[in-house]
């Protein structure tokens, strides 16, 4: 017993968090061997065997779920020692990744980092924009905005508003086809599109029922940004997420059309990965985001 490390044990518990050897290598930013020969190493420390490998996965024996069950609060309330150690006594510093949707990302993270960085000026930000869910791990992202309902479980998430598409239109489109404000001509109209397809499916907001519109596709697009740049030169009328049409309509260069149909909402969250202990620089701007996004989307 006298010979047991804890990094050893650390290891274990990340292994069996992260479900794969692989996985474990990467949160723990260390090599794949070594994190081998540390469960390795504790194994013999200990006298038995926790883990039974195969070539592509792995299964806890009744021993190691055991021991994982003890020594995962052990490691979890060393780490929240450390981390309320460090919180209290070294000034927000250093990097935070963090990934959004790149709509999303162009138009509200400027301001709220801008304000953080002023805050805390020894704060760095590396930004991943991308429309495709980043894997958090793997990435080592902090810090992730994510529109949609989450299928990951294993993050920590807060749900800082909702997203809903309407249709719009400039002026000019407008006026060269006047059957855009029927409902039956849609389908005669030329229309920028999220991805392929000849039918879209709203909801009529003064009863709730979903509708299916039949359309003709002039553009289509897998960049919501790509569809509001579009439609502002009036090649068509677009469906797209409200925070992008708003100050366009506000100030004239859009139209709202048929205001009573609407997509589904759709949930926005801010993300972390599931730690027991996060960063006090996470944390901060993780509230910052939630307070800025919440004044915007509810």
């Amino acid at each position: 017993m006298e010979q047991l490390d804890l990094n050893q044990i650390r290891t274990f518990v990340r292994i069996v968090q992260a479900g794969s050897f692989t996985k474990a290598a990467e949160v723990l930013r260390q090599p794949k061997s070594r994190v081998s020969r540390r469960l390795a190493g504790l194994e013999k420390d200990l006298g038995v065997q926790l883990i039974y490998r195969t070539t592509r996965q792995f299964q806890l024996t009744e021993t190691g779920r055991a021991y994982y069950e003890r020594a995962k609060g052990l490691i979890e309330g060393l780490e929240g020692l450390a981390h309320e150690m460090t919180d209290t006594s070294v000034e927000v510093s250093g990097v935070i990744r963090v990934t959004a949707a790149e709509d999303m990302g162009l138009r509200y993270l400027p301001p709220i980092l801008d304000e953080f960085t002023r805050q805390f000026p020894k704060i760095k930000f590396d930004l991943l924009l991308s429309q495709a869910h980043v894997d958090l791990v793997k990435e080592s992202i902090d810090v992730a905005i994510r529109i949609g309902h989450l299928k990951d479980s294993s993050l920590r998430s807060r749900k800082i508003g909702a997203v809903k598409n309407i249709f719009v239109a400039t002026p000019g489109f407008l006026e060269r086809y006047r059957q855009a404000e029927d409902l039956e001509q849609i389908h005669t109209l030329p229309f920028i599109a999220m991805g392929p397809g000849t039918k879209l499916e709203v909801i009529r907001t003064t009863d709730s029922k979903k509708i299916s519109l039949k359309i003709n596709s002039f553009v289509t697009a897998n960049s919501p940004a790509v569809l509001e740049n579009m439609v502002l030169l009036g090649k068509g009328m677009a469906f797209i997420p409200e925070f992008l049409a708003l100050k366009h309509i506000e100030e004239g260069r859009l139209v709202h059309v048929h205001k009573n149909l609407r997509s589904n909402e759709v949930p926005i969250h801010v993300v972390t990965p599931e730690q027991k202990e996060i960063p006090q620089k996470v944390k901060k701007f993780t509230d910052l985001v939630a307070k800025r996004m919440k004044e915007v989307f509810e």
